[in-house]
């Protein structure tokens, strides 16, 4: 069985391993030993080994680091993972993040669930990013834990609100920075938009239906319209510069109470 390597040079142990038959049930079981993997040809702490280095490499370039197939690599690492999440022990969350992870092309989402004290998730699923998804998260956590929930940080999806509200009431929800300047930068595009349709000189920077996200291109268009058809846009320019400021705040997870 192979075990942590010596430099260039890779260990292989040689060891016997004692079988025993029972006579009444007449089967045959082998001897376990408390510093093997799950698969007898390797040793616990070279699994490990193997699980760490896949936290910073890709699983191909770690089989190709340790002269081992894909598959082997990938059944290392799932124990090495098994291993943290038992040390890590049930979650029992006071301020939780929610965000949804795309899978694949087409909008097809999954929730993931962190807990922002200890910065670890602690819960993969559901079948989209819709209430009854997150409603499943809660159920699974049990009335008990989900009373102890002092703050949910989220974007501003309603099922999230939603699902949120109805399973811990008590959990304040706060909106992510990003989500809110966007609204703010939305808002301040329509504005803007509207103050040089009105102008004097009839310059018209409407965006006829379209969605309120401008280009940068469009932005500096209409920045220059503005300028020249005297419009108050100092007062405007002062509001991107405050959000500007807040968005180099620092992250929201440091804001969550003690």
């Amino acid at each position: 069985m192979r075990d942590l390597s010596c430099g260039d040079r890779r260990i292989y142990l040689e060891l016997d391993l004692r079988r025993v038959a029972y006579r009444r049930c007449g089967t045959v079981k082998q001897e376990r030993l408390a510093w093997l993997a799950d698969s007898p040809f390797y040793t616990r702490r070279f699994a490990f080994f193997v699980g760490r280095r896949c936290r910073a490499a890709t699983i191909q370039d770690v089989a190709r680091e340790t002269h081992l197939n894909w598959k082997t690599v990938k059944t290392l690492e799932m124990q090495y993972m098994r291993e943290q999440l038992r040390r890590a022990g049930a979650p029992r969350p006071r301020i939780i993040g929610l965000d949804e992870l795309s899978i694949r092309k087409g909008h097809s989402y999954r929730i993931i669930v962190s807990d922002l004290e200890r910065q670890r998730p602690i819960w993969f699923g559901g079948w989209d990013r819709s209430e009854l998804s997150l409603d499943s998260f809660f159920k699974w956590l049990g009335p008990r834990k989900r009373a102890r929930i002092e703050l949910a940080v989220m974007d501003m999806w309603p099922a999230f609100q939603n699902s949120t509200r109805r399973h811990a009431p008590a959990a304040k929800i706060l909106f992510d920075k990003f989500h809110v300047l966007r609204h703010l930068g939305d808002a301040l595009d329509r504005c803007g938009s509207g103050s040089i349709t009105a102008s004097p000189g009839g310059i018209a920077a409407s965006s006829r239906g379209r969605s309120t996200r401008s280009s940068r291109t469009e932005k500096a268009s209409h920045w220059r319209a503005a300028k020249a058809s005297n419009c108050s846009w100092q007062r405007t320019s002062a509001y991107f510069g405050q959000a500007d400021r807040a968005f180099r705040a620092k992250p929201i997870s440091r804001f969550a109470p003690s």
